[in-house]
């Protein structure tokens, strides 16, 4: 069975869940919910995010990738980027949002999603599609302005 495409919009809050999750004994959906100050609905994306990552699973346990990167949280947000831009799909999301004007890369994005997920509908596959890219171009504004030694 294949994973629900992530609906989170914002990466940063992604990565920020992924760690209250990871620092709360037994957290819940209700927990999620109050420290990001959003509705259980939300909360429910967010986690959802995390567990297509295969950071968590569905009882919102870090699996081994999600403990391997809390070994250094510092390095946390560029561990969960790496593993982003290796899935299959959104690396090659990734790559047309490097390489192509925004409305390029969602149009062909749509299309690959669309072929993948067929069960989506239009709305949902341009929702989808808009998130991933928005992911994307959160992790090139990161690499664009990260300061090398």
């Amino acid at each position: 069975m294949k994973k629900l495409l992530p609906q989170a919009n914002t990466l940063a809050t992604v990565i920020r869940t992924f760690k209250f999750i990871a620092n709360t004994m037994n957290c819940t959906l209700n927990d999620i919910a109050d420290f990001n100050k959003f509705e259980v609905r939300q909360a429910a994306y967010y986690s959802n995010a995390c567990f297509f990552l295969d950071i968590i699973d569905e009882n919102l346990k870090l699996t081994s990738l999600g403990e391997d990167i809390m070994q250094d949280p510092k390095r946390a947000k560029v561990r969960i980027y790496e593993q982003i831009i290796k899935n299959e799909l959104i690396g090659q999301l990734f790559a047309k949002t490097a390489l192509y004007p925004r409305r390029t890369a969602i149009k062909e994005g749509k299309e690959l999603i669309r072929g993948l997920y067929p069960e989506y509908g239009e709305a949902v596959i341009d929702r989808r599609t808009k998130c991933i890219i928005g992911w994307c171009e959160e992790i090139i504004d990161y690499m664009k302005t990260r300061k090398t030694v």
